[in-house]
């Protein structure tokens, strides 16, 4: 119980962390989506149920930062509804728990690799329900690899994220690693 208090607590101090994450010129003013990369690490080292608490909490509360009501001409509602968050960060959590007994094994680089992956998808996702608003598609180069440079930073910072979440995991307790398990019988030996 007190792994997921503090995990709560590091998904807070993202979304203070988050408001001082430059836009980064160079790599087509992409940015570190923090909130994000700390939510996709967290959803790899809990179970399905809490997961998803986390999801609607971390959704719930990006959309309350950062939802604003847009209405195209002649559209009676917003472009990204509220609460679309919470279904992308429950969806993209789902995936990644997908992953979650590789992790569990000590195994890091299919989840980090998948939790830019699932930055990228939600991005793209965003995007295209945007598009569908208004009506038509806007395809450019720059957007593209804005999207791409943003899903390379989580991926850069996913390890820090996972190191710090095993660190804490390791102070109260939780057991994140299944260490100890083994098979009982190997391809070959007689039974």
């Amino acid at each position: 119980m007190i792994y997921f208090l503090l995990v709560l607590v590091v998904l807070v101090f993202s979304f203070v962390g988050q408001e001082f994450v430059p836009a980064i010129a160079w790599a087509y003013y992409a940015r570190l989506l923090l909130v994000q990369t700390t939510f996709y690490c967290a959803a790899v080292t809990v179970p399905y149920p809490v997961m998803l608490l986390l999801a609607a909490a971390t959704g719930f509360v990006w959309d309350a930062r950062y939802h604003v009501p847009v209405y195209p001409e002649g559209s009676a509602h917003a472009e990204l509804d509220f609460g679309f968050t919470m279904f992308l960060f429950g969806l993209m959590g789902s995936l990644i728990q997908g992953v979650r007994p590789l992790f569990r094994r000590g195994r890091w680089e299919l989840p980090v690799f998948l939790i830019g992956i699932c930055t990228f998808l939600s991005l793209v996702i965003q995007y295209l329900v945007i598009s569908f608003h208004r009506g038509g598609l806007y395809l450019s180069t720059e957007m593209w690899f804005q999207m791409l440079m943003t899903s390379l930073f989580s991926m850069l910072a996913a390890p820090l994220i996972l190191l710090l979440l095993s660190r804490l995991a390791k102070w109260t307790g939780y057991r994140i690693r299944l260490e100890g398990i083994t098979r009982k019988y190997r391809y070959g030996d007689s039974i």
